[in-house]
């Protein structure tokens, strides 16, 4: 054995509760009988644990592969051990054998309502509210079970729509489909297919076409009140000049058979919120959980939301919404792989799960 190379102590990162100003001492060697924490079993090694103060009381995931490059934190690491991202186990698949497949609401939600407030909802603009020549669905509210995160479906139908403003609350667009321009304050982006935008709090926006857009809008918080403003009253914050990020695939970073690239994440200013476009071969992913919210858009592929009791089918253009630390389980059953929007909060990777 190598005492200078690190043992996996556990596949997935640890989830630990510490308290702000405390020390902690990190176990990188592996050796430790208190994981995720040091013994001294790094004796004799060149591995030295990680100290660290803890800034909040909260919760966090240290790492347990020790391949971590963000100690003592996980960084996602843990999914490219092996060559094939985790699937569930046949022991899994058993436990779950009698879950109950739930049919879509057909009353005012359209919901397929899964535990834990997990649902699948399929967008209907029928219901949704126009200003201009823009309409607005809400699909994700405080009213679903949302503590932060908000999402809705926007249409533009070609010109210039209304300028829209969220005081307190920064905006994250995803062009799903039609070109145009995103003008934010005055600054115009132009934007096609699977292209990220940032829209800071207090700067007002508006989608500029000449042809139908279609637009995911997540809003974090979730405002109290959306403003209608008839000119941009507030400019364009400059600090943070990049707004638009385009899906390329130098960009993509590898889970095993997976892929994922950020689109909205802190190198363009957004620092609450992350947006990621990824890409799922035909498999079933282990039973997992994430600390932060999230809302998905299938774009193409089919498959199932699994979570224990209850599953529900997905098809493109779907919506699912995760809240913080429910299990669950995205199985794609399209041969060629399943493409998926997300975005969550609070801000991170896509690759971080426990």
């Amino acid at each position: 054995m190598n005492n200078d190379a690190p043992i996996i102590a556990k596949p997935k990162p640890f989830l630990v509760s510490v308290e702000k100003g405390k020390r902690y001492s990190w176990c990188a060697c592996g050796r430790s009988k208190a994981q995720p924490f040091c013994d001294g079993s790094h004796a004799g090694t060149s591995i030295k644990p990680v100290c660290f103060i803890a800034e909040k009381t909260k919760d966090v995931l240290l790492c347990g592969c020790k391949h971590t490059k963000a100690g003592p934190f996980c960084d996602g690491a843990h999914n490219n051990l092996d060559d094939t991202y985790e699937e569930a186990s046949k022991a899994e698949i058993a436990a779950m054998a009698n879950a109950r497949e739930v049919p879509r609401d057909k009353g005012v939600t359209g919901k397929a309502v899964l535990d834990g407030g997990v649902y699948v909802l399929t967008p209907d603009m029928g219901k949704a509210e126009h200003k201009g020549t823009l309409s607005v669905l809400r699909l994700i509210t405080h009213a679903d079970g949302a503590k932060c995160l908000s999402f809705a479906q926007m249409r533009a139908r070609p010109g210039d729509s209304p300028w829209r403003l969220h005081k307190e609350s920064d905006s994250v667009l995803f062009v799903v489909s039609g070109r145009g321009v995103v003008n934010i304050g005055g600054v115009r982006f132009d934007v096609g297919p699977e292209t990220g935008v940032f829209v800071k709090r207090g700067e007002a926006f508006r989608i500029e076409t000449r042809e139908e857009m279609l637009v995911m809008a997540a809003i974090c918080p979730e405002p109290d009140s959306v403003l209608w403003p008839e000119f941009p009253a507030t400019s364009f914050d400059g600090e943070s000049p990049n707004r638009c990020v385009e899906v390329a695939n130098a960009k993509s970073n590898m889970m095993a058979d997976r892929f994922y690239q950020i689109l909205v994440g802190e190198e363009i200013g957004s620092t609450e919120v992350t947006q990621f476009i990824g890409g799922v071969p035909k498999s079933r992913a282990a039973f997992h959980r994430h600390l932060y919210e999230e809302a998905i858009v299938i774009l193409s592929g089919e498959g199932v939301m699994w979570t224990r009791n209850r599953y529900a089918a997905v098809n493109p253009g779907d919506i699912i919404f995760l809240p913080a630390r429910q299990g669950h389980s995205l199985e794609c059953t399209t041969e060629g792989g399943m493409r998926l929007m997300g975005v969550f909060y609070p801000s991170g990777s896509p690759a971080i799960n426990y």
